[in-house]
């Protein structure tokens, strides 16, 4: 009784200063701590005493709480023992609770929630009808709820505005639901009997209590049936079916059900990592889908036969990113959105739209989710006569290469190696020849067996007449055998070391193939073509792009330029070479030089598009397979740019790269675009080399400073390809004016070696050998590695100006160091480098490495989406991936060379050759 007798003492003391603080401003609160600090005892007494006396109304309602109080106090029985402690303890731990800052928090948000309040036109004429009207307007209970959950948030480290929102929300959830749910708990909690126990034995009381408690059935009581926290709205347009199914999935997990448990186990959950961008909740794709609801008597409406896997992803809220990026820091993703995704294990009679309005029901609705959902289904193979087509096609070109193989085989091998190309020194054969065709095979190497020249000592010698001309044995065998796999198998994979060809360019182009898919390995893992996820880890993944070892990979862009050399040299070498001989150039020769080029490529590019846009919907099947690939699905109405091989001028306007039509081929539209104006220079050239080399250079500097002007107003890279919409892909990294100059660098190295024909060797010292291959790695450094002062931890960033002019000399610098490997290499000035680049081993690699180009990045796109689960970035995984990567792309892009160019190609020669014999 002691310790309630001084809670009117508290009170009064409370009051007293709240009213000496409201009507005396000559007593601030900050003061009032001091002047009883000076009060003695009796003094405080006495001002407690003057205040009651002097606010009568103050004491009677002490009194009538006081009064109000004594039937609980009276309840109270405490041993004295304990008593004798209690009151201090209490008095001591008072202004420790009142300073306590949740409280204060909690205080802080009643107040503010009190004075926006309105009280106009309440009745002031007394308290009861003043508080009366304002107790309507005002829910004390929501207002505590709401401070208190805000104030929580706040103290475990919750930004303000967020916590706020969740604050708010969950208030009104509780307040909606609340009551229902504890009606709920208490009436289960009741259910449990302990009337075996004497009432007055508490300790077995509370074991029995225990035993017979269940929290299972707590939760399912509390929250069944689920209808009630999740009504379906009126008006729905969602399925009825998909509702009640996903009711009676939700009330049978709540009930233990086994299958509804395991749908449930298969639905994604948050995993570890979420720091490191790991906001991806895939679950588990093969087990959902294996899962068959089971209908019972009590849910005997349920009409699902089973289960379909959905993946929902949802913007993160400004707000929240805010929160976020105090923890991580403010990461550049480089246009990756930030998202959550949650995979879903759901009734099959739920769809795409369906799985959206589940996230309106109840309360649910007061969140504003607006997921984007992929729902999975088998795709219809039958209704999709685009995909019928295409596999018709590939299992024709499938059966003409068998009968091809069967017919040279076991009919016309008997001729042996008659009919294959032989070199006629006739001259008249080669004065028939009107206008020179050149025999490339592609843009970067030579035909197998066709003899351009011989290689001695490093230099090249060409014969004066090698005209070409094949000895006929049929129309029929010609036929079979440029589709026979035992004819273009062994020619593809063949070791033999080829004398007709420049060696170190096999290496060259081998290894520039291999770092371009080494960059791309990275690329395609850390920016999804799509929104579904490809990384877990994405914000370490980007940690890693800043370190120094990785601007190898980040500078892997500048094997294309390499590419642009080879082309620009063996093309300008060989027309050259064949000119000079025949002496003049005629229409004919560069007319031939386009068909030439346009036939051999476009076949077999027409067949891998085709197949990527119709067919990549039934290779794929896992938890995040997007539904549509932009890149694929843009080809069925851009397919017409790549036929003209416009691809990289035309549709890209406000286009990023992953919604381009195969954006990796502008390669092969800027090459096509080179090959249109190459004869022109070379005619130039013909009439003039000194004029021929000027306008040459003249193309190569209105390159650089094109790309100057460019990178200037579009600056950024090739990672900057979503962030900045696609502004410096299609305007400076695709353009053909822009990429120009490493073919020009190229053809002056064509040039070159047309001036040095007639030479034996260059003659080139010992310490200018060493220079020019310290020079050379100096530059391949300094281009490689230059853009780690930017790119590192605490990088600097770079002007325009020092921006502009890197983008513009780059690939001109790239370009100048790899001529003088070529060159070295062929004059024999390359030692062990040319030794490894001349590597017969790289033969077969280098005949593959067109239809690689083109089939790489098809191959990471299917091999990422069919995993199981997310990428993890790190060196070893990234490694593993990129050997992967360039393994299987050899070993499909074996498929379509042998079935669909070394074909066509051997076809366009026997078309050459009964010209030539007509």
């Amino acid at each position: 009784m002691r310790l309630w007798s001084f809670l009117p003492l508290a009170l009064i003391v409370l009051v007293s200063l709240g009213s000496m603080h409201s009507v005396s401003s000559q007593s601030p609160l900050s003061g009032i701590p001091d002047m009883l600090k000076d009060m003695s005892t009796q003094d405080k007494v006495a001002l407690i005493a003057d205040i009651l006396i002097k606010k009568p109304v103050l004491f009677e309602k002490l009194e009538h709480i006081l009064l109000g109080a004594l039937p609980l106090i009276s309840t109270f029985k405490i041993k004295p023992e304990i008593n004798m402690f209690i009151l201090p303890w209490v008095l001591d731990s008072i202004p420790n609770v009142l300073q306590n800052p949740i409280l204060l928090n909690i205080s802080t948000g009643v107040v503010d929630d009190m004075n926006h309040v309105n009280v106009s036109g309440l009745n002031t004429s007394g308290v009861d009808p003043f508080m009366t009207g304002f107790m309507q307007r005002y829910n004390l209970v929501e207002s505590g709820i709401r401070a208190a959950i805000d104030s929580i948030l706040i103290s475990r480290g919750l930004n303000q505005p967020y916590s706020k929102f969740v604050a708010s929300k969950s208030t009104k959830i509780l307040e909606k639901y609340g009551v229902k749910v504890l009606d709920a708990a208490i009436e289960y909690i009741n259910t449990i009997s302990v009337s075996g126990i004497a009432a007055n034995d508490s300790r077995m009381s509370e074991m029995e209590f225990w035993e017979g408690f269940s929290l299972l059935s707590l939760v399912s009581s509390v929250l069944t049936p689920v209808e009630q926290f999740l009504p379906r709205a009126e008006g729905s347009s969602s399925s009825p079916k998909c509702y009640n199914d996903t009711m009676i999935y939700l009330n049978n997990l709540l009930q233990g059900t086994t299958w509804a448990v395991k749908m449930f186990d298969a639905t994604g959950k948050p995993p570890t990592g979420t720091l490191t961008g790991n906001l991806h909740f895939v679950g588990s794709y093969d087990q959902c889908l294996a899962i068959k609801p089971e209908k019972t008597a009590t849910n005997k409406h349920l009409s699902a036969t089973g289960s379909r896997y959905c993946r929902a992803t949802f913007d993160i809220p400004a707000n929240l990113m805010t929160s976020v990026k105090s923890f991580i820091g403010d990461v550049n993703t480089y246009g990756v959105p930030i998202t959550v995704t949650w995979g879903l294990c759901l009734p099959s009679t739920c769809q795409e739209h369906d799985v959206t309005d589940l996230f309106r029901l109840g309360f649910l609705q007061s969140f504003n989710l607006e997921p984007s959902v992929v729902c999975y289904t088998a795709p219809d193979l039958q209704h999709d006569d685009g995909a019928i087509i295409v596999i018709f096609v590939l299992c024709l070109i499938a059966a003409i290469c068998f009968i091809a193989t069967l017919f040279h085989i076991y009919r016309f091998d008997d001729d042996g190696e008659e009919d294959e190309p032989v070199f006629a020194t006739s001259t008249a054969d080669a004065h028939d020849n009107k206008g020179y065709i050149p025999e490339v095979d592609d843009e970067t190497t030579f035909s197998p067996g066709q003899k351009i020249g011989h290689v001695a000592n490093g230099h090249i010698n060409v014969p004066d007449d090698d005209s070409f001309q094949i000895k006929e044995s049929g129309w029929k065998q010609g036929v079979a055998k440029a589709f026979s796999l035992y004819q273009n198998i062994p020619d593809v994979l063949s070791f033999d070391d080829d004398q007709d060809s420049i060696q170190c360019v096999h290496g060259i182009r081998f290894l520039s193939l291999a770092w371009l898919v080494l960059g791309n390995s990275f690329l395609f893992a850390a920016l999804s073509l799509t929104k579904a996820p490809v990384t877990g880890n994405l914000l370490e993944g980007l940690e890693m792009m800043k370190g120094f070892a990785f601007q190898a990979v980040f500078s892997s862009p500048f094997a294309i330029d390499s590419f642009f050399v080879i082309s620009g040299f063996l093309l300008t070498y060989k027309f050259l070479n064949k000119c000079t001989n025949k002496g003049k150039v005629e229409w004919q020769a560069i007319l031939g030089l386009y068909s030439n080029r346009y036939i051999r490529i476009t076949p077999v590019y027409m067949v891998i598009m085709v197949s990527y846009v119709w067919l990549y919907h039934f290779v794929g099947d896992s938890p995040v397979y997007p539904k549509a690939i932009g890149v694929a699905d843009k080809c069925k109405q851009d397919w017409w740019h790549h036929i003209l091989f416009i691809n990289n001028i035309v549709g890209t306007r406000g286009n990023v790269a992953f919604e381009q039509c195969m954006p990796w081929s502008w390669f092969l539209a800027c090459i096509m675009q080179f090959y249109l104006i190459t004869p022109i220079l070379f005619m130039i050239y013909l009439w003039s080399s000194a004029l021929g080399s000027v306008f040459v250079g003249l193309l190569l500097t209105a390159s650089v400073v094109a790309t100057a002007i460019k990178e200037r107003r579009y600056p950024g890279n090739v990672l900057s390809m979503m962030s900045d919409g696609g502004d410096y892909w299609n305007n400076v990294f695709i353009t053909p004016w822009c990429r120009v100059s490493a073919y020009c660098v190229g053809i002056l190295l064509g040039f070159l070696f047309d001036t040095l024909e007639s030479s034996k060797k260059v003659k080139i010292s010992k310490w200018q050998n060493i220079l020019g291959w310290l020079v050379s790695f100096g530059l391949f450094i300094t281009v490689a590695y230059t853009p780690f002062t930017k790119n590192r931890e605490g990088g600097d960033p770079w002007t325009s100006v020092e921006s502009a002019v890197y983008e513009a000399m780059s690939h001109v610098v790239w370009a100048v160091a790899l001529s003088w490997v070529i060159f070295a290499c062929t004059q024999g000035y390359g030692g062990v480098i040319n030794w490894v680049l001349s590597w017969r081993g790289f033969l077969p690699l280098s005949r593959l490495s067109f239809v690689v180009y083109l089939i790489h990045p098809v191959v990471m796109v299917l091999f990422i989406y069919n995993k199981q689960v997310l990428v993890y970035m790190n060196t070893f995984e990234m490694a593993y991936m990129f050997l992967g990567h360039l393994i299987m792309s050899y070993a499909v892009g074996l498929l379509f060379c042998v079935g669909v160019e070394r074909p066509f190609i051997r076809l366009l020669k026997l078309l050459k050759t009964k010209g030539r014999k007509s």
